[in-house]
């Protein structure tokens, strides 16, 4: 990893995150397709879905701050057992957005659009905001620590490559949360070659696709657990990974871009089957439940199931169904004014909520114990204390995001993304 680096500062590690990196302002299908019957030119309910989907990976991350609960202690409290009950698989939201990803990239794409145009309106998307938060993940790191990150690990994060490294000190360093932004930089690369492969499938085709991925997601970590006897020791581990099998199958099951891109694929696939109205699948509310309960199904799943197949089939169902009731105008809950300026503003939300969490978290109990709210550094803070920090590291990462969006996603955006007449942007 290059130079020394100190532990998280946040009481358990950074775990996984996702990446939202894809917009749901879409233009409409071509004609004589669902999206062009009466229906509306953004899929506003998928850009509400991104914020939960985010605020699922802030929790599980704020969540370990554990602040109601005794400095060491395994005996948690009552706040602190329901965070986890609630936020304690919130890394399934990296699913979530890998399949909203390659469903809102196939649904926006045009015909006449070239693979330079969209690779660039990508970059001028995801890249800026990327490169911000990884500066301050520097920063971080050489004010805890006094030194530098080894360049060889600067420059693999700078190239969107740490995913393919099986050592969690390169997956997650510097901003862990950008592991799935190497993950997406592939979905991506591959995007026009898949696009097209699917666009002209028929539909039965396009089922058979979007089932074996999800199928991929329940076997193949099997598969991989009766090949992979070896684990590989990587290097100092941040995400404890026994209990999946070691650290080298936890990186082949959760973070190497190859696994996930079942899931890219499977939105892709979903995508063309609702453009052309051929979609048939539970409604929302139906869906909601469905992906509510794999959420809180997956506690108690074998956790090689945990981090994708639970909330699969669910995710993929909710997505389709919250598309089709834009394109029909029926109502969602997720389309609202607030849930749509908060889904523009998840993906600037969850580059920067670790970096936050892992850069103050460590002074937390001290600052609070010099307040007075706390006798000591060590001691549980009330119930009541412990939430209301939840609540305002939510509000503070909110605002720093907002930040982030008018003053360089947006911004950004406009100067890097193609400057010629063309086919409408995927955001």
């Amino acid at each position: 990893m290059g130079a020394t680096r100190t532990a998280s500062p946040v009481p358990s590690p950074p775990a996984e995150v996702p990446a939202p990196a894809a917009t749901a302002a879409v233009e409409q299908g071509p004609t004589g397709t669902t999206a062009d019957a009466g229906g509306p030119s953004r899929l506003d309910s998928l850009t509400g879905l991104r914020w939960w989907a985010a605020l699922l990976v802030f929790g599980e991350h704020a969540g370990k701050l554990m602040l109601s609960t005794p400095a060491g202690s395994t005996d948690l409290s009552a706040l602190d057992t329901a965070l986890h009950a609630v936020f304690g698989t919130g890394f399934v939201g990296v699913s979530c957005f890998f399949i909203l990803s390659g469903f809102v990239l196939a649904w926006s794409r045009k015909p006449a659009d070239t693979a330079r145009r969209f690779w660039q309106r990508r970059f001028a998307k995801i890249y800026p905001v990327f490169f911000v938060t990884t500066l301050l993940a520097i920063v971080w790191i050489a004010t805890t620590t006094d030194s530098l990150p080894g360049w060889q690990l600067v420059l693999t994060h700078l190239f969107l490559v740490q995913s393919w490294v099986p050592d969690q000190s390169v997956s997650y360093g510097l901003n862990p949360v950008a592991w799935s932004l190497s993950c997406e930089a592939f979905f991506y690369f591959a995007f026009p070659a898949l696009y097209a492969a699917m666009a002209s499938a028929r539909a039965l085709t396009l089922r058979w696709v979007a089932g074996l991925c999800a199928v991929a997601a329940f076997v193949v970590p099997y598969l991989a657990s009766s090949v992979f006897t070896l684990k590989h020791p990587g290097g100092a581990e941040s995400i404890p990974t026994e209990s999946i099998g070691g650290p080298f199958m936890y990186w082949f099951v959760y973070v190497f871009p190859l696994m996930r891109l079942a899931e890219f694929v499977c939105g892709i696939a979903l995508a063309c089957l609702v453009r052309r109205g051929l979609w048939r699948g539970p409604g929302v509310p139906v869906a909601l439940v469905l992906a509510i309960g794999s959420i809180w199904l997956g506690t108690y799943a074998p956790e090689p199931l945990q981090r994708v197949a639970v909330t699969f089939v669910p995710f993929a169902l909710l997505i389709a169904a919250l598309a089709q009731a834009d394109v029909t105008g029926r109502w969602t809950p997720l389309r609202g004014r607030a849930m749509v300026f908060l889904g523009e503003i998840s993906f600037a939300l969850y580059m920067v909520q670790l970096v936050f969490l892992m850069w103050t978290g460590v002074h937390l109990r001290g600052w609070l114990h010099e307040l007075g709210l706390l006798p000591s550094p060590e001691a549980a803070a009330p119930m009541w204390l412990g939430l209301a920090v939840f609540l305002l590291y939510l509000a503070v990462c909110s605002v720093l995001a907002w930040a982030l969006y008018r003053g360089v996603e947006r911004p950004m955006m406009r100067v890097l993304r193609p400057r010629t007449a063309g086919p409408a942007a995927s955001g």
